[in-house]
């Protein structure tokens, strides 16, 4: 706040007969006593002194009012401005650490979604393509270390080959693990007999069981068979991430115990994991270790399956094999949309 000073700027004549010495004494002196002289007045320079001192009072009175005047506009222009800060507070620098996001709500990134469908589903769309991949393997042994260390490389490999197929159509990506006991029960519950599946997959625990008594029956493990199971069981996980699998069983239980959807579910469920594995193959062959000449007999329609009515008649695996071959996206691969004759 402003302050008032020494006071100079109020000074006035107040003690005139100091201030004006004998001229006041002088005056003072005998009366007129013939009535003809005016009253007494002041000397002319007396009156313009005083004159003089007012106007120097009331300019510095005004001066006063004048820096009253800019200190109460710069008070209230102040108080204006806090006002404002009040109302628009200058937000915090928005973290981008984990957890936060600078991007506004509208375009954050969304987690993707499984989608609940079957023939529909994004995964088996037209125009879904798969990239080619380079699978670096060791030598196939029959030791359970050897075998796991195979499956092990593989893995990486058949999800640098999937994982983009899932994110050009939104799908999540699920992490998958390998089991090659020979377990007696699983989440999914117990497992399918030898004589029906060298290897199994369960949707529950997103695991693959290729239990080591069975990949070592018939004189131990063969490269393209080794190679062909453990896509087709991938293949299952593909189905399961997409929501095709999740759908699949939806469909079964609404089949309420009739076999002849049951089955014909089921048949259309593995004879996509078998184009699945193919088509991977098909773009993993000529590169890396497994060489194009390994296919040969997939296709030549020598890779001889059997009959089964979970699986399909071996005219059937044989085709949606070679359709996996020699496919130009994952739409070849829609079994759930292929008539009755293709999946029997």
């Amino acid at each position: 706040m402003l302050s008032r000073g020494n006071g100079d700027e109020y000074d006035t004549p107040a003690e005139y007969p100091a201030r004006f010495g004998a001229n006041w004494g002088n005056t003072m002196g005998s009366p007129d006593d013939s009535g003809e002289r005016p009253a007494w007045r002041p000397p002319a320079e007396d009156h313009r002194e005083q004159r003089s001192t007012v106007w120097i009072t009331v300019v510095l009175f005004a001066v006063f009012m004048a820096v009253m005047l800019v200190v109460a506009v710069l008070v209230v222009g102040g108080l204006k401005d806090s006002k404002v800060g009040a109302v628009q507070p200058r937000l915090p620098a928005v973290s981008t650490s984990a957890g936060a996001s600078s991007a506004p709500p509208s375009s954050r990134q969304e987690v993707p979604i499984r989608k609940l469908e079957t023939a529909a589903n994004p995964l088996v769309a037209p125009g879904v393509a798969m990239p080619k991949v380079t699978c670096e393997l060791p030598k196939l042994r029959g030791t359970k270390e050897q075998l796991d260390a195979f499956y092990l490389a593989l893995i990486p490999c058949l999800e640098r080959a999937w994982h983009p197929v899932l994110t050009q159509v939104g799908e999540p990506q699920i992490p998958v693990a390998v089991n090659l006991h020979d377990v007696s029960n699983t989440a999914c519950g117990p497992p399918p007999p030898a004589s029906e599946a060298m290897g199994f997959y369960c949707s529950d625990d997103k695991t693959i069981f290729v239990p080591l008594p069975r990949q070592l029956e018939n004189g131990g493990p063969e490269l393209l068979t080794q190679l062909f199971l453990l896509a087709h069981e991938y293949g299952h996980h593909v189905q399961e991430q997409s929501g095709i699998l999740r759908k699949h069983d939806a469909l079964y239980r609404e089949a309420d115990g009739d076999q002849v959807k049951i089955l014909d579910l089921s048949r259309r469920l593995e004879l996509q994991a078998d184009c699945f594995s193919t088509l991977f193959l098909a773009n993993a062959a000529g590169r890396g270790s497994i060489g194009a000449g390994l296919l040969a007999p997939l296709r030549q329609g020598g890779f001889d399956p059997e009959d089964s009515e979970t699986h399909g008649s071996a005219k059937n695996a044989k085709l949606w094999q070679k359709r996996g071959l020699t496919a130009k996206d994952t739409s070849a691969c829609n079994t759930f949309a292929a008539p009755a004759n293709e999946v029997s």
